[in-house]
């Protein structure tokens, strides 16, 4: 064998296990995200898959194992760290797409924080295992790399010669001419959504497909790499075209135009001296719109209640999460469809980032009434400890204050009586009028503990199914009897005060077959309505996204309207609901932003000049916007 022969072998010899654990990693993470169904779904999903795509995302992994090697001078080190990541990231996604039916993001990173959540949320069993896992894999790589290097040690044994120190320096430099290409190559993937960035245009100049409607179907048609890749954070919203601040001011002339022929009709006095209650309900939805019989109604009271009183159907933003998204939309009014798809959580991305974000506190909150939040959970949780005081809450309380309120039996979270009790007392205790925003977390996964689940009935119910189905319908009965006290108490006030209540999403339960039998939109729908303690107007039924709720609250009570308020109105006129999910139409049918009457993308235009100005622009028009 030539000396050029024993060269290339050695080179390849270096390369070639960095590679091959490339190929296995990624097709690793490709297989364990079409893992929601059979095996043959996920070999299905990955046959179909771009080749060049697949291809890239590759070439990215084996980057990332070439920079930690040329790091750590040890293949076993870099090919560890790598493997133990994929493994975490491919549990990650599995157990997302499982419970909450959406992949894995990047700013999902952020949940590392909150580890004893994400244990109760997979089971600890699932938990253990990917620990050990994660511990298991670098001592494995450690072994198997102490084994070459002892037989190496003992090869050199038997060598009469040793490296020279030219050919220690050609190592050094391989390492830092290799390190530095992967690390640019490493870099520009973490800025993929970046203009002009190389990662991106390589991507672009394959057959790939991108989504910016669905992230789902981003990784279902493009592979788990890219669709992560597309999730990167970016700019929160893309500027309109024509924003200016002569264009602002035109719309706020405009709208405050159309405010007050609203308000021609309306009494300026309707909320005053009133406490505003909002109450996100935590997986609160009719679970009989699933196709299922129960043995008992577990939402008698909350049927009653809606038919008294304006209230209707929201589109959520997902099933089984998006809490903080639907809570964003019915506080602010602004719509999470008008920001960039990469934007999962504008909570933890936009809002929590800014020292004041405009919101509908502005309207309601000083100097006509006091403000303040109530969440039995972590404050760190979605960020609310830095989201509250941006958008104006004066004072908040956390688990950290609210954890020794009282839980149903068996259930780790404090129940909806406690804390529907918690929020009386704010309002008997505050010595001016409230705006209270509520967050509860009864219903909250795993649905389990209760001894007497209610029994339920359906074709597509497996056994296990029927179990966990009975506990959800139990507790939401439990909700319902708290509903029912708490509105005696809301009504037994010598406060006026007015309270919006609606379900964020629907629980992680149902499986796809049953979501799917149930209908186009049954799986993104929750329960919402507005009552008071004094009489309002019943508007009827509307289906509806959460950035039109607090709209409801003033058309109940015949208040007046803010330019903002107008402007959302004229909106829900055209476009009832625009949720990433779907949009829906005035006629209650499903459409699209193509579809939309030329008043309709108007108003949209509007729209999106509006909050383009209020949440990333120079709030040139916050003030005459949202001003009572």
């Amino acid at each position: 064998m030539t000396l050029h022969e024993t060269k290339a072998l050695r080179a390849a010899g270096k390369i070639l296990p960095g590679v091959v654990l490339a190929v296995l990693l990624t097709l690793g993470l490709e297989f364990a995200h079409g893992m929601t169904g059979d095996w043959a779904a996920a070999f299905e999903r990955m046959r179909i898959l771009e080749f060049e795509v697949v291809v890239l995302g590759m070439f990215l992994v084996w980057s990332l194992i070439v920079l930690l090697h040329a790091v750590t001078n040890r293949f076993w080190v870099a090919g560890g760290i790598v493997t133990a990541l994929v493994v975490v990231v491919a549990a990650a996604d599995h157990y997302k797409m499982h419970f909450r039916q959406e992949p894995l993001f990047a700013t999902d990173a952020a949940y590392l924080s909150q580890f004893g959540f994400l244990i109760e949320t997979v089971g600890t069993a699932a938990a253990v295992a990917i620990i050990g896992a994660v511990l298991l894999i670098p001592f494995a790589f450690w072994a198997v790399g102490r084994s070459r290097l002892v037989r190496r040690r003992r090869d050199r044994a038997h060598t009469p010669s040793a490296p020279t120190r030219a050919a220690r320096r050609r190592a050094t430099l391989v390492r830092l001419v290799a390190g530095t290409a992967a690390a640019t190559v490493v870099f520009s993937a973490a800025s993929f959504n970046e203009p002009g960035n190389a990662t991106r245009q390589l991507y672009d100049a394959t057959d790939v497909r991108w989504a910016p409607w669905n992230q789902r179907q981003n990784y279902n048609q493009n592979g788990f790499i890219a669709g992560l890749l597309y999730s990167m954070p970016t700019s929160a919203m893309e500027e309109p075209d024509g924003y200016s601040e002569e264009v602002m001011a035109d719309l706020v002339e405009r709208y405050s135009a159309r405010a007050a022929e609203l308000n021609a009709t309306r009494n300026p006095a309707a909320l005053e001296d009133t406490n505003v209650v909002v109450v996100l309900w935590e997986s609160h939805s009719d679970p009989l719109k699933m196709g299922i019989s129960a043995a008992e109604d577990p939402l008698p009271f909350l049927r009653e209640l809606m038919a008294e009183n304006t209230s209707g159907t929201m589109i959520a933003a997902g099933v089984g999460g998006g809490t903080s998204n639907a809570e964003f939309e019915v506080l602010t009014g602004m719509a999470a469809a008008n920001l960039h798809p990469q934007v999962s959580s504008p909570f933890q991305s936009l809002v929590s980032e800014s020292g004041e974000f405009p919101s509908h506190l502005t309207t309601f909150g000083k100097p006509k009434r006091d403000t303040a939040a109530l969440h039995p959970y972590l404050g760190s949780f979605y960020r609310r400890n830095a989201v509250y005081p941006a958008l104006g809450f004066e004072r908040f309380r956390f688990l950290d204050e609210l954890g020794h309120l009282e839980k149903l039996p068996k259930d780790g979270f404090v129940s909806d009586a406690a804390i529907f009790n918690e929020a009386v007392n704010e309002l008997r205790d505050s010595e001016r009028p409230l705006v209270l925003n509520v967050v509860t977390m009864q219903n909250h996964i795993p649905q389990k503990g209760f001894a007497d689940p209610i029994a339920v009935e359906g074709p597509l119910l497996t056994d296990g199914l029927a179990e966990t189905a009975g506990q959800y319908l139990r507790g939401l009965k439990h909700s319902d009897d708290a509903l029912r006290q708490f509105v005696d108490d809301i009504n037994a006030l010598d406060e006026r005060t007015i309270v919006l209540m609606y379900g964020d999403h629907l629980p992680t339960l149902w499986p796809e077959d049953i979501l799917a039998a149930a209908g186009e939109t049954a799986r993104f729908e929750t329960p919402w309505v507005v009552f008071a303690n004094f009489p309002t107007e019943n508007l009827g039924p509307q289906t509806l996204g959460p950035n039109q709720l607090m709209n409801q609250v003033i058309d109940a009570a015949g208040a007046p309207h803010t330019p903002w308020t107008a402007l959302l109105h004229e909106v829900g006129t055209e476009i009832p609901a625009m949720e990433p999910t779907r949009w829906i139409g005035p006629d209650g049918e499903v459409t699209s932003e193509a579809e939309l009457t030329e008043r309709g993308q108007g108003l949209l235009a509007d729209y999106r000049l509006a909050q383009y100005d209020l949440a990333v622009g120079e709030r040139w028009a916050a003030g005459p916007l949202l001003s009572p």
